[in-house]
């Protein structure tokens, strides 16, 4: 067993529990200081890994990783989110996030689309500790539908969205709709919202990641309307605080959404029955609550030390490679070691 395990040099806390799932799997982690790039270098010449895995430090362990021509590998929270992890980001083979507005947010600051992608299992509890309070949506005498996703496009959707909200809201006085985000978009869906007699009902709104605890858990149910499966919404945020979730059917939705449990599936590009399964949700808060609690439970699942462990091997078997032998490009010179006064 032990000829056969492959050594990940991993950067930042590794919970032991998941150490120990993962040297079943194969991998063993040895972990390594990632805040100095001659330490980091002289390290990983040292152990000779398969691969590097961050989860600080991200720019100067890839770095170092590119010049050792090691395989490495990012992992981003809420608090990652900055120019330097993206840079990071652009070097990594594969960057993972918690969830899906933590990759939106790289995505806005450069990092890649094709190697930046969502693992659940990964999402932290710090990555829903924001306290930021958008005021309307604190009044108890109104009902918020939320979607929090960038207004980047039309195939992200929020135009069906705007479709089915108009179609339920009439005989509904005291329901609101809020597009939390920013984007080329929002000018289109303010001029759309006035057009269908929606003014004062529904709301284009710039929000941080930072907001959508906030938002999560006071919604009455979120949305996440894309038409394409490469544009995933923050469903994972919205299932691990326990909103009722209505996604459409596209991409990781379908695996992250188990229909009728833990939310609600619906057609892409269906304001109808959208606006159906809206009614539902709405008019049955009980039916709500326990897909909501259900998602909940179905979000710590995830998070245990075993599928977080599958998880991981799957992305490093992807990208594992022998490591080169001997490390070249680089010299670094022994330690100095201080002389001592008697």
């Amino acid at each position: 067993m032990r000829g056969s395990i492959r050594r990940v040099a991993f950067v930042g806390n590794v919970d032991v529990a998941v150490s120990e799932e993962l040297r079943g799997h194969g991998f063993g982690v040895e972990q390594i200081e990632g805040d100095s790039i001659v330490r980091a270098a002289r390290q990983l010449m040292q152990i000779h890994p398969t691969l590097v895995h961050a989860c600080e430090n991200h720019l100067k362990v890839g770095l170092v990783a590119h010049l050792l021509n090691i395989p490495f590998v990012a992992q981003a929270g809420t608090r990652d989110v900055n120019g330097i992890t993206a840079r990071a980001a652009q070097m990594a083979d594969r960057t993972l996030c918690g969830g899906a507005s933590i990759r939106e947010g790289l995505l806005a600051l450069g990092a890649p689309e094709s190697s930046t992608v969502v693992v659940r299992g990964l999402l932290r509890g710090q990555d829903l500790a924001g306290h930021a309070v958008f005021e309307p949506v604190a009044e108890a005498r109104t009902r918020w539908v939320i979607s929090a996703s960038p207004l980047d496009g039309p195939d992200r959707g929020h135009a069906d969205l705007l479709l089915a909200f108009a179609s339920i809201a009439r005989t509904r006085p005291e329901l609101r709709l809020l597009l939390a985000g920013s984007g080329i978009e929002a000018r289109t869906l303010i001029e759309q919202i006035e057009h269908s007699g929606l003014h004062g009902r529904a709301f284009v709104h710039h929000t941080t990641i930072d907001h959508l605890p906030g938002l999560f858990t006071r919604a009455a149910a979120v949305v996440a309307p894309s038409r394409t499966g490469n544009q995933p919404d923050a469903v994972p945020e919205a299932l691990a605080l326990g909103a009722p979730v209505i996604a459409t059917a596209v991409g990781m939705h379908s695996t992250w959404v188990r229909e009728g449990r833990t939310g609600w599936l619906v057609p892409p590009r269906a304001p109808g029955a959208l606006a159906a399964r809206l009614v539902q949700v709405l008019d049955d808060p009980h039916l709500a609550h326990r897909a909501g609690q259900a998602a909940m439970r179905d979000a710590l699942e995830h998070q245990r030390p075993a599928n977080v462990a599958l998880s991981l091997t799957r992305c490093w078997t992807g990208i594992a490679r022998p490591p080169p032998s001997p490390f070249a490009g680089i010299y670094l010179p022994p330690p100095r070691h201080r002389a001592v006064n008697a």
